[in-house]
């Protein structure tokens, strides 16, 4: 069984090297892996976020061939911003890489990029990694999944920060999941979660099962989005009030004399 200890592992431990060699014959050819691009890997990440990466990885295709800069983006209106985003699912998402496209394009790129909307600690220490190659492991709940299973000491990314992180990641997704793949495994000796039946063993926290989504607000609020965005602007009166009231807060849609707008 796995011992914690003191000293986090190395990329050259052998149990780290078997699941960055995985990787390397089973990483998925994402299309924004070749880049380093703190823009494209930035928009990866959002879209990621929530989202099943088949979808992401076919979206992201559309809207770099779209807006390939943050300038362009930036130059867009939110009404297209959030008609390309359609299918990817909450919008504020979107609305978010709008309003900081806007101000990196007013003010430059922040030192800290947490200060710019939506970006928090692990969307910043993704761009840091992927985008970047700083020593940064980006712990989503994948990457936080491995660590506990199987190297509940860390890991010391700074040998290949950028295959470190891509391999972790992806292994959590594929192999080391909410429901291991124990018998596959390169690295199950020595894993608690390997000695366990796979249906029981997971000692990282789940995930809360998703509310239901027919007739949810959540539903509701993207049936009068995109109702708003094909007809130009939809009367209040002709619209689910608290839904247009929430989303006129979220700033997805502008309220004036009674009629619903996407704003500028």
């Amino acid at each position: 069984m796995s011992t914690a200890t003191n000293a986090p592992r190395t990329v050259d431990d052998p149990a780290v090297a078997a699941v960055l060699d995985w990787w390397d014959g089973h990483g998925r050819p994402l299309p924004w892996r070749p880049s380093r691009d703190v823009y494209a890997i930035w928009v990866s990440e959002v879209m990621s976020a929530q989202t099943s990466v088949t979808r992401a990885a076919a979206a992201w295709e559309r809207w770099m061939a779209r807006w390939p800069t943050v300038q362009t983006l930036a130059a867009a209106s939110l009404a297209d911003v959030l008609t390309e985003w359609q299918g990817l699912g909450y919008p504020r998402r979107a609305r978010d890489l709008h309003r900081s496209a806007r101000i990196i394009a007013t003010e430059g790129w922040p030192g800290d990029l947490t200060e710019l909307p939506g970006v928090g600690a692990y969307v910043d220490a993704a761009i840091r990694c992927f985008a970047r190659e700083d020593p940064v492991l980006p712990l989503d709940v994948n990457t936080r999944r491995v660590l506990a299973r199987r190297f509940p000491e860390g890991v010391d990314t700074s040998g290949d920060p950028w295959r470190a992180g891509q391999a972790l990641m992806e292994f959590g997704q594929r192999v080391c999941a909410a429901r291991p793949a124990c018998t596959t495994c390169p690295v199950s000796d020595g894993c608690d979660t390997g000695a366990a039946p796979a249906a029981t063993a997971d000692p990282a926290p789940r995930a809360h099962r998703q509310a239901r989504y027919e007739g949810s607000l959540r539903q509701r609020r993207g049936s009068l989005l995109r109702r708003v965005l094909a007809e130009g602007e939809v009367t209040l009166s002709d619209a689910d009030r608290e839904v247009a009231e929430g989303l006129a807060e979220d700033g997805l849609l502008h309220l004036c004399d009674g009629r619903l707008r996407v704003p500028d």
